[in-house]
């Protein structure tokens, strides 16, 4: 980008170590080679022109360089040895520095010369005593070795300081010793080997030395921290620290180790015109301006960090700096470098500015692997994995993830990086990941938000900490759930739907209360061509009771009359005019395609599945179901019932479409609310019990017929359920309209006088048979029965009537005006409905048919009574039953299955 070059140490598929050895066995140590080669990778921060300085020919201070591990301390120390051991090229580069960065007073740095410069990394432990370091590589060294050898008894532990300034008199020196502090924490101390009692002492005569004979030492040491006790005896002459400070000024801190990092990774970064890299960041630059909400004054400050910063976003950097490195105590400046180089190898050249975005998990050569090899923590390498999971998870449960979630691996890779940090610093907020993702086009704000809260709920290892997503290695129960929850491959056996019909069911009829009186049966999501198989076994049409069907539709009819009417034809063949259709909102669509409500539901049933797992799932599964809940009391607001059928032709059948105020468990009784007000006629129900009254039919019958649509056109009743439909036949009896023949056994009707509310109280809990037993309870006009409505003595069969088993006997109609009439023994005569098997009373309006057979088998008067036209609701009247001769076990088992419900008369003849 911008023609910007990797230095070629870095350019290989492998990076090499970035570590400074001052010298090593293949002779290509710091200061094993060139000044002007090394120089060339060195960057003239304010610490080495301050060390420089401190070494020049007027100085006269040892110099400690303090810091921990990667800040450049190897470095820093071989720049100063180049310049005492090289001022001619260490001038040359002061100078070219000096007109590079407009600073006349890097140029005017004096340097030492004339020294000999002895330096060592003490880390590779080759000297066991400092003074063996001197005399090897000292001209005069061995000369002064013997001499104190030499010395007899008079020898101390260690070399006076008469010897050392007589060696440095031959030649005066600069020792520089890198590594201090670990080789001397690493010496023994005991009384038989007390060297590092020995090494403190020493190291004191050449601090002092240095002190007072500036002109013949020159000491330089590095240490990780000045509390340690090898840099105890070097403070006690107020040496030069160098502790990469940069005199204690922040910012001067940040440029010296931005233009040096950029100027140790790019061979020609600072040839790049700022106006260029500007124009190349100016995206992103306003973008950051808005989302972080920079404030006007700190604009042009921040827009020259970025220009500073190029190719690497300064917010990276600092993420890396302050954060990262830290949190993981990698090596600072020398990990970073690693770091840096491997992510502008993989990314420099597909986007223009470098930001945390740019980490992609998927590759290790985006600088994860340097990072991963820098910190060494098996924490974040675990963190990875779980990073890398939860991508798969997104793109398995969101189908088109490569449209809604197009930025998946650079948020996730941004959010990973950022949760590396420790304590209050861990993780993002939401516009933070919108800046690193921002390249030189804004990202619109609104599918940020989408495409975030995609990944978030997919992800079930993103955390919410306050305002900030963070990645941690414990999952996150709310995320987990819901990223198995919108993974459609789990669901693919229906169980999802299965749970919302479900719901639907529970929200309808949630109380004990409505269960006991409605049948809620959410149809499924074919609802049009397969109604049934779907459904659980006793929701089947066949295994329907007495409860008032309400059949929830998942989605609103294109046309009602038509549709409904065409269901019910091709998939209900009875009971068609008791179902109440229960309708969503207009402009719903089905429910069982509605992916949130899918998702609430199987969110709802796995937090209920996974509730043994612990506590969080408990609190899930309450708060996701009270949502789906709430959704689906919402969702209805209309029934449909059936106002009139055309089996012909459903396309011609009309139906009363109703809107509903009530929600939840209160729709079935408003519904019943709605049917009895204000689409029931009490008018029409009248003439159609009248008519039966007529017929003499019973209430069975009565109740089946208004269980179907009326024929012909005619508008249907609706159907109240058999308990009102019976009480609303008691309310006809009791204003006179009907009288009731209750099997035979009472007769129900109002008595002279009696006004509707009091004959209402007595005849209500007269009424108790259902089922069958309705088959023998009949309807009668009121003239047809005693005016006293009490009980009704059975009728002597006629002797001698000649009729068969089952036979009937030839009478005359009996006419109302006879039916009061008293018989020889003083008792009002009844409707004729005696005789063993007595039947009810026909209509005194009606001829009677006398139907006689001869004696025969049972079985063939059973077939008899199909070929008389007598079916199980045919009243008949004056049964009379005739059996010539029998034994008494057989007349027992004749009486023993005689029907419940009827009375009988029993005459014959015993021997005496």
């Amino acid at each position: 980008m911008l023609g910007l070059t990797l230095r070629e140490e870095f350019r290989g598929k492998r990076l090499k170590g970035t570590a400074i050895e001052l010298s090593n066995d293949t002779n290509t140590g710091a200061t094993q080679i060139a000044a002007q080669s090394f120089l060339e990778i060195t960057y003239p921060t304010h610490d080495l022109l301050k060390g420089i300085e401190a070494v020049g020919p007027d100085q006269g201070r040892p110099v400690v360089v303090i810091g921990e591990r990667g800040l450049g301390k190897s470095h820093l120390m071989a720049a100063l040895y180049h310049a005492v051991n090289d001022p001619v090229s260490t001038g040359a580069w002061l100078n070219a520095w000096s007109a590079t960065l407009g600073d006349a007073q890097i140029g005017k740095i004096a340097l030492r010369t004339g020294m000999t410069v002895i330096g060592e990394s003490l880390h590779r432990q080759r000297y066991k005593f400092l003074w063996d370091l001197l005399f090897e590589r000292h001209p005069h060294g061995t000369y002064i070795k013997g001499k104190w050898e030499g010395m007899g008894a008079a020898k101390t532990d260690i070399p006076s300081d008469q010897l050392i300034i007589e060696l440095l008199e031959h030649a005066p020196t600069m020792l520089l010793l890198d590594e201090f502090q670990t080789w001397f924490d690493g010496l023994t101390n005991t009384k038989q080997y007390p060297w590092k009692n020995w090494a403190f002492n020493f190291i004191q005569i050449l601090s002092e030395i240095a002190k007072e004979r500036p002109d013949l030492l020159v000491l330089v040491i590095s240490v990780r921290n000045g509390g340690s006790d090898a840099y105890q005896q070097v403070h006690r002459v107020n040496p030069v620290a160098v502790d990469f400070k940069a005199g204690g000024n922040a910012e001067r801190i940040q440029l010296d180790r931005r233009r040096m990092l950029l100027h140790r990774l790019f061979e020609n970064r600072l040839q790049i015109a700022s106006s260029a890299v500007d124009a190349l960041v100016s995206g992103h630059v306003a973008e950051y301006f808005r989302l972080a909400e920079v404030p006007p004054a700190e604009q042009d400050r921040k827009r020259n960090e970025f220009t500073e910063s190029w190719p690497f976003a300064p917010h990276l950097l600092r993420l890396l700096e302050e954060q990262v490195l830290i949190a993981t105590d990698a090596q600072e400046t020398r990990d970073m470098i690693r770091i840096l180089a491997a992510l502008y190898k993989s990314r420099g050249d597909a986007v223009p500015v470098l930001t945390a975005a740019d980490f992609r998990l998927d590759d290790d050569a985006s600088g994860i692997g340097a990072l991963l090899d820098s910190v060494s923590n098996e924490h974040h390498r675990t963190l990875r994995e779980k990073a890398q999971q939860n991508i798969i998870s997104v793109t398995e449960a969101v189908y088109n993830h490569a449209t809604l979630a197009p930025h998946l691996q650079e948020i996730v890779g941004a959010l990973w990086l950022r949760s590396i940090a420790v304590g209050n610093l861990a993780g993002a907020e939401p516009a933070t990941l919108q800046i690193d993702i921002t390249r030189d086009k804004a990202v619109d704000d609104n599918a940020f938000q989408v495409e975030l809260a995609t990944i978030v709920e997919n992800s079930f290892n993103i955390h919410q900490d306050g305002a900030r997503l963070v990645f941690r290695e414990e999952e996150n129960p709310r995320a987990k759930l819901m990223a198995c929850a919108r993974n459609d491959k789990l669901f693919l056996d229906g169980s999802d739907q299965a749970q919302l019909a479900k719901q639907i069911r529970y929200v309808i009829s949630g109380s004990d209360e409505v269960a006991k009186t409605f049948r809620v049966i959410a149809l499924p999501k074919s609802w049009q061509t397969d109604p049934w198989s779907s459904l659980d076994e006793n929701e089947r049409l066949e295994n329907w009771d007495d409860r008032l069907p309400i059949l929830v539709l998942p989605e609103e009819p294109d046309n009602i009359d038509q549709r409904l009417g065409r269901w019910l034809k091709d998939h209900l063949q009875k009971r068609r005019n008791t179902i109440r259709f229960l309708l969503p909102r207009a402009g719903s669509g089905n429910a069982f395609f509605d992916r949130d409500l899918r998702i609430l539901a199987r969110a709802e049933m796995k937090a209920q599945e996974w509730s043994g797992q612990g506590p969080e799932y408990k609190k899930l599964h309450t708060e996701f179901q009270g949502v789906l809940r709430d959704l689906l009391k919402k969702r209805f607001d209309r029934f449909a019932i059936l106002a009139r059928w055309n089996f012909a032709d459903p396309n011609q059948c009309l139906f009363s479409v109703e809107s509903l105020k009530k929600q939840g468990a209160q729709i079935p009784e408003a519904i019943e609310e709605a049917l009895a007000n204000d689409l029931f006629v009490p008018e029409d129900f009248e003439d159609l019990v009248m008519a039966a009254a007529a017929d003499n039919a019973s209430v069975g019958k009565l109740l089946q017929e208004l269980r179907e649509p009326r024929p012909a056109g005619q508008d249907c009743i609706p159907w109240l359920g058999e308990t009102s439909m019976k009480e609303r036949v008691l309310r006809l009896c009791a204003r006179g309209k009907i009288a009731i023949n209750l099997r035979g056994l009472e007769y129900l009707q109002t008595t002279p006088g009696e006004d509707e509310e009091s004959a209402w109280k007595r005849l209500r809990p007269k009424l108790s048979y259902t089922g069958r037993q309705l088959d023998e309870v009949f309807l009668m006009v009121p003239s047809a029965v005693p005016a006293t409505g009490g009980a009704n003595p059975a009728v002597m069969p006629p002797e001698n009537s000649g009729a068969g088993l089952f036979g009937t006997t030839p009478s005359e109609p009996t006419s109302p005006s006879t039916l009061n009439e008293p018989t020889q023994g003083g008792q009002a005569h009844p409707s004729p409905i005696g005789g063993i098997f007595g039947g009810g009373s026909p209509s005194a309006s009606k001829p009677r048919v006398s139907l006689h057979n001869p004696a025969t088998s049972g079985l063939n008067l059973y077939s008899k009574l199909e070929s008389w036209g007598i079916g199980p609701a045919t009243p008949v009247s004056d049964v009379t039953i005739k059996v010539s001769a029998a034994t008494g076990a057989q007349l027992s088992k004749l009486l023993k299955n005689l029907p419940d419900g009827m009375t009988f008369e029993l005459n014959l003849e015993k021997d005496d």
